[in-house]
């Protein structure tokens, strides 16, 4: 079941690039924000692999929600004012693996077998 979990696959995806990204856009000279990407886009990675193995996914799936947001937050937290493409990148990436990682979480069983109406005894 895990498998077909695309969300999750695009959170996979949203890691492995924001880890690359210092390198491909050329922001490695911006510390802070290259670290962050760094260790967020890891962090990303290793929580996806780890909610597709996982038998109740849904701590992962909100790990992922809360790294998406720390990568959204993260130019303001390291001013990466020199860097355009950063701060856009690190938008882009932290809001798709937000919404991937929340549409994961409230599409996964346990969510919605709470949104089923009970039947009246």
């Amino acid at each position: 079941m895990a498998m077909r979990r695309w969300q999750v696959w695009v959170s996979l995806v949203a890691g492995a690039w924001l880890f690359i990204t210092p390198w491909v856009l050329g922001y490695t000279a911006a510390s802070g924000g290259a670290w962050t990407a760094y260790i967020l886009g890891a962090l990303a990675v290793v929580v996806a692999v780890w909610t597709l193995a996982a038998r109740n996914p849904r701590t992962g799936e909100a790990s992922g929600a809360l790294i998406g947001a720390l990568a959204f937050v993260a130019p303001w937290v390291f001013d990466l004012t020199g860097f355009a493409w950063a701060r856009l990148d690190l938008w882009i990436v932290g809001a798709v693996m937000v919404v991937a990682s929340l549409w994961a979480y409230l599409d996964s069983p346990g969510a919605r077998e709470r949104r089923q109406p009970k039947p009246l005894a």
